[in-house]
């Protein structure tokens, strides 16, 4: 299962359903973005791990500016990209990613997501 397009009602049924929502909130022109998904997103590895049937991955295209993820972005106090959060049943507000994602930090969020 690939990407799907970002859909904010969509995290809390979702999460009620025990799964965890990686939300990955990206553009064509951050350059940082582009540098989390090679190093970190799009690596094998990782790629594997979301993959699972446990987890539904959103991206939020912000490449043209849309105010609906400008308002989901304030929400967490932020107001730049690249923005990366994970929900699940034992973190329902999210667990927002530091900007430069790294590995340890991408598995340590999904796993307290999910109450492991």
């Amino acid at each position: 299962p690939g990407w799907h397009k970002f859909d904010r009602a969509m995290i809390a049924p979702l999460v009620s359903e025990g799964k965890i929502v990686f939300v990955d909130v990206t553009a064509d022109w951050c350059l940082t973005c582009k540098a989390n998904k090679k190093f970190v997103l799009d690596r094998a590895d990782m790629k594997r791990t979301l993959s699972t049937d446990n987890i539904v991955r959103m991206q939020a295209d912000w490449t043209q500016k849309d105010e609906d993820i400008a308002e989901y972005l304030r929400g967490f106090g932020r107001y730049g990209i690249p923005f990366n959060v994970v929900y699940g049943p034992n973190a329902p507000d999210g667990i927002p990613l530091p900007e430069l994602l790294s590995k340890e930090a991408v598995l340590n969020a999904l796993t307290e997501a999910a109450g492991e």
